[in-house]
C-alpha cells in the first residue's frame, strides 16, 4: 500500500481535485447518517462498488477511529475518521491506499434535512500525481452514476427497515 500525507478537514475545501456527488432521500437524516457512519459493514449492500468495509477495532466509533474499505477489483483504502457530527457530517482521510499516485485524500458525507427530503452529498478531495489525477477526473461520470444508484438503493433499504 502507498502512504498518503496527513490532511485535516480544511483539505476538503482546498484540494486540487474536488468531486461532489449528491442525491435526495426520503429517509430521515439520522437513519441516513447511521447507515453511512455506524453500519459500515452494510455498505456493500447499498454501494455496489464496495466489496467490504469495517472499522479497525471495537467501538465506540468516532473521530480518530480507523476504517478499512475494499472496492470490487481490489482497490483498498485505510482511513481515519476526521469528523463524526451526528447526523450531519461524517468525514475521513485516506492514510494508505493501493492506488499509486494519490498524495493526499479525504472524503466527506454531508447529510442535510431539506423540505424535499434528506440531501446527501459525498465529496472527494484529492491531491494526486498527473496520471492518477487524470484517471480520477475521467472516472467522475461513472462515480456519479454509481453514487446515484447507491443512494437509491440506500433509500429503498431504509424504507424497508
Amino acid at each position: 500500500m502507498y502512504a498518503t500525507r496527513p490532511v485535516d478537514l480544511d483539505f476538503l475545501n482546498t484540494a486540487p481535485i474536488r468531486l461532489s456527488f449528491a442525491g435526495t432521500l426520503t429517509a430521515a437524516p439520522k437513519a441516513v447518517f447511521d447507515a453511512i457512519a455506524h453500519d459500515v459493514a452494510d455498505l456493500p449492500r447499498w454501494y455496489g462498488a464496495v466489496a467490504k468495509a469495517e472499522y479497525g477495532g471495537p467501538g465506540p466509533f468516532g473521530v480518530g477511529t480507523k476504517r478499512r474499505v475494499k472496492l470490487l477489483g481490489g482497490v483498498a483504502f485505510h482511513e481515519q475518521i476526521l469528523a463524526w457530527d451526528t447526523p450531519t457530517r461524517y468525514a475521513y482521510r485516506i492514510e494508505r491506499t493501493t492506488v499509486p499516485g494519490i498524495r493526499a485524500m479525504a472524503e466527506q458525507w454531508a447529510v442535510l434535512d431539506t423540505p424535499a427530503g434528506t440531501r446527501v452529498a459525498w465529496t472527494m478531495a484529492i491531491d494526486a500525481a498527473l496520471p492518477t489525477a487524470a484517471a480520477i477526473r475521467a472516472s467522475a461520470p461513472g462515480i456519479a452514476l454509481a453514487t446515484r444508484r447507491a443512494l437509491g438503493r440506500l433509500d429503498r433499504m431504509l424504507a424497508a427497515a
